[in-house]
């Protein structure tokens, strides 16, 4: 009796043994066990646990097979079921889908995707650039815990009681108030093709001065920057010569009427020239065509002469010449 219970003690001990050594890892994979594996680079994984779910679009498409620290990432091995294609692009978030439930990870599909990427295969690698950590457990806490402790949920709540005593207070009517600014949005919706226009505006603006960036990095470059001292310099030069015949800025405005003046006798000059211009013409004709053939070849030609009751006395030379006095 005394043996048959040593051997019962000792089954039991090595019962008890086996199965404080059963953990979660020792598990059979609930998943395809004809799926592939893939990388996921993670830069924290915080309670992720071995055997977790991978969801696609809401659906579990496979499990966590391992985890390994490399370097400044936690390198995630996943087994995806077989048939399952996801994006080469494809994104991944750890996520808690409830208060208390286990982290997940999963995968989402990039608004940007790329529809002729090729699929996500056996052994790719997600890298740290398209993955995203849950924020630490501490660091929200401590956060939320200086957000109260801070006092500002106290100053918001003196802020409303000031604002309450002071609307009523005074004789503002908030439903004037809302009234006013149910207007000003209205005349804002109303002229939305003017801010628009704006906007397009700026926008142009702005693509003009993205195009000339070469010009205005030389306008700031050390040699740009040396031709504005240096037009400086000369302008401040300028400025000491000018008043020296009467100053510009201070006394020299006993130059305006006279530059007017100046002004109007240019435009009357200008009105002569053309004038005259005019004249040219007209006294070229008579010299030319009247005055110098006259007089070097002094004449008078005669083609007819008329009496006062019509008579033609042209046939008559002679007697012409006599009444002019040219003959006897």
């Amino acid at each position: 009796m005394t043996r048959r219970l040593a051997t019962l003690l000792v089954a039991a001990t090595l019962a008890l043994t086996s199965c404080a050594s059963l953990t979660p890892e020792s598990l059979p994979i609930t998943g395809d066990r004809n799926g592939y594996d893939v990388t996921l680079e993670f830069a924290s994984v915080l309670n992720l646990a071995n055997r977790a779910q991978v969801v696609l679009d809401g659906v579990p498409v496979g499990v966590v097979t391992g985890m390994r620290l490399t370097g400044a990432a936690v390198r995630v091995t996943v087994r995806l079921d077989e048939g399952v294609v996801a994006p080469g692009d494809i994104e991944a978030v750890l996520r808690q889908p409830t208060v208390l439930g286990d982290i997940v990870v999963a995968l989402v599909r990039s608004p940007d995707a790329d529809p002729a990427a090729p699929p996500l295969g056996p052994g790719d690698v997600v890298p740290l650039s398209r993955t995203t950590s849950p924020p630490q457990i501490e660091d929200t806490i401590a956060s939320l815990a200086n957000f109260v402790a801070s006092g500002a949920v106290q100053r918001a709540q003196n802020s409303l009681i000031e604002v309450n005593s002071v609307v009523e207070a005074s004789d503002v009517d908030l439903s004037d108030i809302a009234a006013r600014v149910s207007v000003n949005l209205g005349d804002l919706a109303d002229n939305l093709a003017s801010v628009d226009l704006a906007l397009t505006g700026l926008s142009s603006t702005a693509r003009t001065l993205s195009g000339k960036r070469g010009a205005i990095a030389d306008w700031f470059s050390p040699a740009g920057m040396l031709g504005f001292d240096r037009a400086t310099q000369v302008g401040s030069r300028l400025s000491v010569m000018i008043p020296s015949i009467g100053s510009v800025y201070t006394g020299g405005f006993w130059l305006v009427p006279m530059l007017r003046n100046l002004g109007d006798a240019a435009g009357a000059v200008q009105a002569s020239k053309w004038a005259v211009g005019d004249e040219i013409p007209e006294w070229w004709t008579l010299f030319t065509e009247y005055f110098l053939p006259q007089d070097r070849y002094p004449a008078i030609d005669i083609t007819s002469i008329r009496t006062p009751d019509g008579r033609e006395l042209s046939h008559s030379v002679s007697d012409v010449l006599r009444m002019l006095g040219a003959t006897p």
